[in-house]
Parts: C-alpha cells; sequence; structure tokens
C-alpha cells in the first residue's frame, strides 16, 4: 500500500508541502488511510464528527491532510474546505455495495460544486477504491 501513496503523491506534488481533501461516504475508510499514513499501522477508529486534521511527513512529501466525516448531514460543508486545496482524494468502499450509486452521486455533485467555483483548474482528483477482503 505504501508504494501507492508514493506514486500518488510524488505525481501530484513532487517536494513541497500541500493541503489534500479526503472525501467519502462514511465509513468508508478515511481515517484509516490517514492514520496508516501517519503512524504506519492500522488503528482502530470511531466515526469521524467534523473532520480530523494531521500533517503527514511521507517520502519527502509534507502535507496537511483533511479528513472530512461522511455523514450525510456533513456532506454540504465539504464545499467550504475546498479553497487552498491541491487534491481531493474520494474513497469509495467497493464492499458498500448498496451506496455506490450514493458514493458516485456525492462525487459528482462535488465536482459539479469544484467546477461551479472554478476550483476545477487548480484542485487533483483521486478516487481510491477501498477493497476488504472478507476471510
Amino acid at each position: 500500500m505504501g508504494i501507492v501513496f508514493t506514486r500518488l503523491f510524488s505525481s501530484l506534488f513532487g517536494n513541497k508541502e500541500a493541503r489534500i481533501l479526503v472525501l467519502g461516504l462514511d465509513n468508508a475508510g478515511k481515517t484509516t488511510i490517514l492514520y496508516r499514513l501517519q503512524m504506519g499501522e492500522v488503528v482502530s477508529t470511531i466515526p469521524t464528527i467534523g473532520f480530523n486534521v494531521e500533517t503527514v511527513q511521507y517520502n519527502g512529501i509534507k502535507f496537511q491532510v483533511w479528513d472530512l466525516g461522511g455523514q450525510t448531514s456533513i456532506r454540504p460543508y465539504w464545499r467550504c474546505y475546498f479553497p487552498n486545496t491541491q487534491a481531493i482524494i474520494y474513497v469509495v468502499d467497493s464492499s458498500d455495495t448498496d451506496r455506490l450509486v450514493v458514493a458516485k452521486e456525492e462525487f459528482h455533485a462535488i465536482l459539479e460544486v469544484c467546477f461551479c467555483l472554478s476550483y476545477c483548474s487548480t484542485i487533483k482528483f483521486k478516487i481510491l477504491v477501498m477493497c476488504f477482503m472478507l476471510c
């Protein structure tokens, strides 16, 4: 998993500081990704009410990662975080097949807001599909 993030962030930013939003529906794995990057291990998390923000140094890249809560009531406020953002990583839990349509609709809503507010020219998008194998 580390090599994926290395390539992703190197291709996006090179060696500089960046502000990244991690968005997705609730329980998609956003907070797990954030703390895996920061601490190098998977930790037990609880649902994010509001946001988590951490500065992470990763392979010479320093970035501020904003993990925004994905509950229905919080999603309309995501747009408030778009200014001064260099990238959005949209996380989809592929095992949650009942909500894949909702995840798609929310991603389209993000793109619509970005185009309306002219942020799409400055924000790079990546979609990260999380697949958890149950044994």
